[in-house]
């Protein structure tokens, strides 16, 4: 394992705010970490971090682009009622019951704001009618972001002043994102996909430090707003130069999948919005059998990533994903400690192999061009 410390790396990416569109402390903290391995870094019009390492093959055709996004779920103000009361909307798939009541941090354009995320009292009857409905009345209905509120003690006037409107993000603040260790296990806010983010950080170390140069140009991509559509993969699908197209993202280990909670890679072989290419996954298998190293393969429902989104709109001809076993996904994750030094392993493998014929199998022939002299 590269002297990239994984532990404290992980745990500093989760510090980072980082909700769709405001991925700008994620990009700060990645950027001179991948200045430091790669060729070449850059931020693109839609805010993707792209680093690009020269590989070994001569050919052109020969070049693989790496997805991870740097965007967490998280919140946005829909209004501000007339008693300063916050009322939001979800942006990416998180829910009340994952997140539950407590402090919010309110991303004001000129002032940030703490905040209480909460649902009303308990102790009430039918004389409160909104909040003996959402504690009593529901039955089996689940409770959604119009039940919730943020207090914060201001009115709207003093919120409108803070640059507090509808629109602004509201995140997890960083007191409630501390990491715990349990034992074989870790676990933590946004390891989607920040733990995707320190694996491929991790993995450029390892190849400038042991001197290797992966077979194809390696263009890692850290992707803006996946969660709310993936913006960013479909933007970088379209302007960077693949053969073919991995993504990297946490799984979940789920009985339903027949994915176990181990250290053991996931490849997955489709998901709820495209097929991911059965000659790539087939290829992940063979070359976690040779190092050896078990994986574990899947196919995902309620599931989209940056590589399906990108190839369901037409511009990712090839794909695979790989996974990070996760439990309790979109809500305090917990990953076991050496699935990230697993799937650097294997990603270092079928980056440093002559994988020449794998991707010549999906440059098709050119279709010849009209003779138009006649």
């Amino acid at each position: 394992m590269a002297t990239l410390n994984l532990r404290s790396t992980l745990d500093e990416l989760c510090q980072r705010y980082g909700p769709s569109g405001y991925e700008e402390e994620v990009a700060d903290y990645c950027r001179p970490l991948l200045e430091a391995a790669c060729d070449k870094v850059w931020r693109d019009a839609v805010g993707n971090l792209i680093g690009f390492i020269k590989g070994r093959s001569k050919d052109p055709r020969d070049s693989v682009r790496i997805f991870a996004h740097m965007d967490e779920i998280a919140l946005m103000i829909k209004r501000i009622e007339e008693d300063g009361l916050i009322r939001l909307d979800p942006l990416g798939g998180i829910y009340p019951n994952l997140l539950g009541g407590g402090p919010v941090e309110i991303l004001g354009r000129h002032q940030h704001q703490a905040g209480v995320l909460g649902s009303g009292s308990v102790h009430v009857s039918d004389k409160s009618s909104a909040a003996y409905e959402i504690q009593y009345s529901m039955g089996n209905k689940a409770m959604d972001w119009s039940h919730t509120h943020v207090f914060t003690g201001l009115s709207r006037e003093e919120l409108y002043r803070k640059g507090i409107r509808a629109g602004t993000r509201v995140v997890i603040p960083r007191h409630r994102r501390a990491f715990t260790d349990l034992g074989d296990y870790w676990a933590g806010y946004f390891f989607d996909n920040r733990a995707a983010i320190a694996t491929l950080l991790v993995l450029v170390h390892q190849f400038k430090e042991e001197k290797q140069q992966p077979f194809t140009d390696l263009y890692v991509v850290l992707t803006s707003e996946e969660e709310v559509g993936a913006h960013g993969a479909k933007f970088a699908a379209r302007q960077l130069p693949a053969t073919l197209t991995l993504g990297l993202d946490v799984g979940p280990a789920e009985k339903e999948y027949s994915i176990d909670f181990t250290a053991c890679p996931i490849i997955v072989y489709r998901d709820e919005e495209a097929l991911y290419d059965r000659k790539v996954a087939d290829y992940f298998l063979d070359v976690a059998a040779r190092i050896p190293m078990h994986a574990q393969t899947a196919s995902l429902s309620s599931y989209r990533s940056d590589v399906s989104h990108a190839k369901s709109s037409g511009r990712s001809p090839f794909s695979g994903l790989i996974c990070i076993p996760t439990r309790n996904t979109h809500s305090y994750e917990i990953i076991h400690r050496d699935a990230i030094p697993n799937t650097v392993r294997l990603l270092s493998e079928f980056l440093l192999e002559d994988t020449h014929s794998l991707l010549q199998q999906f440059c098709p022939t050119p279709a010849p061009t009209a003779d138009r002299s006649k």
